[in-house]
This record gives structure tokens, C-alpha cells and sequence, in this order.
């Protein structure tokens, strides 16, 4: 019998170290030495397996899965989850910038007859070459139209200017009812605005006889509240597809998001960017987003439009850039680290909202403020708002 198997020790052939996985088989000599040598090479290799086994998963943790690209409305259709707004986008501007969205891959165009430049987005839409079928097209009806005899001519006139002959979804613009007429902004002789006595409810029932006509696909609202929503609901038929609000990481709106969900009405989020109607610094201009932004390698735009889809809202982007048009399309899912980190962001700051109309909107600042901003507005309406 030899040495080394008087001392017990196998060849290296028939020796057995630790194997992780499904069982180990741990063969030890009785020398102090051997064994010592044999256990830190199986310590190691267990340890080596699960570094590397980490390492994979660190490696596919990096990347990141696309976003879904359409919600469904309640209606069954498909409603693409990134638009293109025209909000605030001069006549020959938004034109070019529609053509250039659309043949870029944008689907889904945003509109409103007081943008007043609907002809324009029809000419831009006509331009692309993209087929009205492929188009999601969103209109809404101004607040000097919400006598139920003018709602549907309203309608006809946004068909018109946009050269198509139907609407995948049209919104009440506000929950407010200005004076019938042509004026967009009706004003007295103070330069107080004219409210009408139409309630949105007895506007939302005309809207509902739309939808016999083929000219409207589905019907919504935009700029409702919880209260408001909820006695809408009580009183009438159809449900609305969508609700479009002012939703950034300034202003998340959690509590009307959830409520919207489940009754079945889709979010769409206007100014995900915020804007510079308050002068104040915008979403996309938080530290904090360009810090993100620059982590993850993504442009702020896409950034918060990826935030916003990743909450189950519809994003509507709005630029006159062509690079700024393309990379506002480029969502992608954030890690739960940089969600987080914009949603940390709240602050409950409205860029939007009009109390110098004398009604207040979001039921937040009371009415006896909204009637003293009204007041006090009244001399520089008269120069500012002529149409």
C-alpha cells in the first residue's frame, strides 16, 4: 500500500470538491495540511460561483425594457401612449412640426379649437403622407360652445379646419361655460369674462349624441376634478374615455389618477414638462431631473414623458425642434431608483390655471378669490384678450 493511501488520499482524478449546486461532496484528507488547502479552494469556488452569478444579473438589470406604446380606451380602442400637443405653436410652426412628428412615428396629435391653428395641424397631417386610419387625433370644444345647440356645429368647424371627416376622441376643454358668440373671450365693459349658465353636465349630453353621427369615436373631458367627475358620472350614459389634466412630478394628481383608473377613464397628462406660464422654473429645468437624465442617459423630455407613461398616463409632448420632437418619443422604462426619484418631486405647483376667468376650475382657491383675480385682471383683459 503506498503513502498516500495509508494517509487517505485519493488522485487528484478521483478527488471531489465542493459543487454548489444540487448537492456538494466535500472529500477531506485526515492531514491537517491537505484539508486546510482543499476547504479554501471550495470556499473559494462558492464564492466565485455566486460573484458571477451576480454579476449576470447586475448585467441584465441594466438594460431596460421599452414602454407600452397604446393604453385602451373603454371603448376598446387603442390610443397611442406618447402624443404630439399643439398648444401654444404658431400657425406655420405647428404645420412643419406636425409633418416632421408624424413622419418621425408619432401617432397620436393633440388638438383644440382655441389653439387656433387647427388648419394648419390638418395641413401639417395632410403633408406626411401618413394615413388618417393610422392617426389617433384628438379635438376639443371651447367653452363659448357649450350650449348643446352649438356643440355639434363646433365639432363640424374643428372637421373642417383639420380636413378630416372624423375624431378618434373630443374633450370638453373646461368644465366652465364662457358667453355664446364669436368671440373667444367674451368680455364686460370691466373686462370681467362673461360666464354662461350651462352646466357641464346638460354640454357632456350633447356631446353623447355626437357619437350616433360618426363624426367622434369617443368622448371625454379634460380639466375635471374627483367631485366633478364623480357627479358626472351620476347623470349621464357614457362614460369618458379620457380625462386630459396638467400631471408632471410638480403636480402628480395621485388621488384623481386612481379614482380616473378605476372607472375605467384614461390619463392624459398636458405640459409633462411644465411651461413657462408662471415665469416660474419649469419641471424639465429641477436639478434633479438633469441628474437623473444624465445617469440613466436619457434627455430630460424623454425622461419625465417616460415617467409619466411608466404612471399610466397618456403624455402629450409638445417642441418646434425637430431634435426635440424625435427625442421627446424616446420612452423607455426607469428603474424603480429613478421613478422614485421623480416622484419625489411633488409639490402640488400648477402651471395652469385660470382665475382670472372668475371660476374656480380645480375647486382649490375658492370662489371669492377667483372673483377678486377676475376683478383685478379686468383692465389688462381688455388689451389682452380682442379676439
Amino acid at each position: 500500500m503506498s503513502d498516500s493511501q495509508n494517509c487517505g488520499l485519493r488522485s487528484s482524478a478521483s478527488l471531489q470538491v465542493f459543487r454548489p449546486y444540487p448537492t456538494f461532496d466535500l472529500q477531506l484528507c485526515s492531514a491537517p495540511d491537505a484539508t486546510f488547502t482543499i476547504l479554501i479552494s471550495a470556499i473559494l469556488s462558492h464564492f466565485e460561483f455566486i460573484s458571477f452569478f451576480l454579476c449576470v444579473l447586475q448585467y441584465f438589470k441594466s438594460f431596460t425594457m421599452p414602454l407600452t406604446t397604446h393604453f385602451t380606451l373603454n371603448t376598446g380602442a387603442k390610443i397611442p401612449t406618447v402624443g404630439f400637443g399643439t398648444w401654444q405653436a404658431k400657425p406655420l410652426e405647428v404645420e412643419n412640426a406636425v409633418e416632421v412628428a408624424l413622419k418621425q412615428g408619432y401617432r397620436h396629435i393633440d388638438c383644440a379649437a382655441i389653439y387656433r391653428n387647427e388648419t394648419e395641424v390638418g395641413n401639417g397631417i395632410s403633408k406626411s403622407g401618413v394615413a388618417r386610419s393610422e392617426i389617433f387625433i384628438t379635438g376639443k370644444l371651447w367653452n363659448t360652445k357649450h350650449a348643446p345647440e352649438d356643440v355639434e356645429s363646433a365639432l363640424d368647424k374643428t372637421l373642417k379646419d383639420l380636413g378630416v371627416d372624423y375624431l378618434d376622441l373630443y374633450l370638453m376643454h373646461w368644465p366652465c361655460a364662457f358667453k355664446g358668440g364669436d368671440k373667444w373671450f367674451p368680455l364686460n365693459e370691466d373686462g370681467v369674462f362673461e360666464l354662461a349658465p350651462v352646466d357641464y353636465i346638460t354640454t357632456y349630453k350633447a356631446m353623447e349624441k355626437l357619437l350616433a353621427t360618426g363624426k367622434v369615436r369617443a368622448i371625454g373631458v379634460s380639466n375635471f376634478n374627483v367631485r366633478r367627475l364623480e357627479e358626472l358620472l351620476g347623470q349621464v350614459d357614457v362614460v369618458p374615455a379620457a380625462n386630459q389634466i396638467e400631471a408632471h412630478p410638480y403636480l402628480q394628481q395621485t388621488e384623481l389618477l386612481q379614482f380616473c383608473q378605476s372607472k375605467g377613464i384614461i390619463v392624459e397628462a398636458y405640459s409633462p414638462l411644465g411651461n413657462n406660464q408662471t415665469g416660474a422654473p419649469r419641471t424639465v429645468d429641477d436639478p434633479l431631473v438633469h441628474t437623473v437624465s444624465k445617469e440613466i442617459s436619457l434627455d430630460p423630455g424623454a425622461l419625465l414623458a417616460s415617467w409619466g407613461v411608466q404612471r399610466g398616463t397618456v403624455v402629450l409632448s409638445k417642441s418646434v425642434t425637430p431634435s426635440r420632437i424625435a427625442s421627446n418619443l424616446q420612452v423607455r422604462e426607469l428603474s424603480e431608483d429613478a421613478f422614485a426619484k421623480l416622484t419625489s418631486l411633488e409639490r402640488h405647483k400648477r402651471f395652469n390655471f385660470p382665475a382670472i376667468w372668475g371660476y374656480d376650475i380645480f375647486e382649490e382657491a375658492g370662489e371669492e378669490a377667483v372673483r377678486k383675480a377676475a376683478l383685478e385682471a379686468g383692465p389688462a383683459n381688455k388689451t389682452k384678450f380682442t379676439v
